[in-house]
């Protein structure tokens, strides 16, 4: 029994790598969970992987910021996404990610599974919902508001007459000042949290 526990004392520390690099109130950040981040992200914006310091503190500050509004879900009981929606949008990746034959080397080309990409998908729908139940109520919707939000307006392409584009300028004006609102819960949310950063154990990327 003695050197049972003597061969997992020196196996132990090199088996274990991850390390805290946050905590939200009672809520740990892990590096795993920072990279993982990075590669999930990665993959659904269909960017090439770039695992760089900025990148790996822009993630960290997303997955803080996440760990705040999951609080916020699980104390206000907010609806998360259920199975059929998160496998519904699995099944729409796998089809423009090349498919059953090439889903899965695209998978391993950014180094994460299926599991965490569920994960993420997950998370962007309850997120969704989350912006639309909580601030979408506070959007005023006005004529005079969406005019002044068409004349600054940048939309790709050629910009279209007001009338034209009437409901998408709402859709984004109201996206905008949802966001705007999101902002704003999730700075006074944060003065009211405990939270430390702690650097990896090994250097960021």
């Amino acid at each position: 029994m003695r050197s049972l526990i003597l061969c997992l004392s020196l196996v132990c520390p090199a088996a274990i790598v991850d390390g805290i690099v946050a905590t939200v109130g009672r809520t740990v950040i892990t590096d795993s969970m920072v990279r993982r981040s990075i590669r999930t992200s990665a993959f659904l914006a269909k960017v090439p992987l770039a695992e760089t310091a900025a990148v790996w503190e822009e993630n960290r500050n997303r997955l803080i910021e996440q760990a705040l509004v999951k609080d916020e879900i699980r104390i206000s009981r907010y609806t998360v996404a259920q199975p059929d929606e998160i496998k519904a949008a699995i099944e729409q990746i796998k089809l423009q990610s090349g498919g059953a034959a090439g889903f899965p080397a695209k998978l391993r080309e950014y180094r994460i599974t299926e599991a965490d990409l569920a994960e993420n998908v997950a998370w962007q729908i309850t997120f969704s919902r989350f912006i639309s139940y909580r601030f979408r109520p506070a959007v005023q919707v006005t004529e005079e508001a969406l005019r002044t939000f068409y004349a600054y307006w940048k939309p790709a392409g050629e910009k279209p007459a007001f009338d034209a584009a009437r409901d998408l300028i709402e859709s984004e004006y109201i996206a905008e000042e949802s966001s705007r609102y999101l902002d704003r819960w999730l700075k006074e949310v944060r003065q009211q949290t405990r939270i430390e950063t702690l650097q990896p154990r090994g250097a960021t990327p």
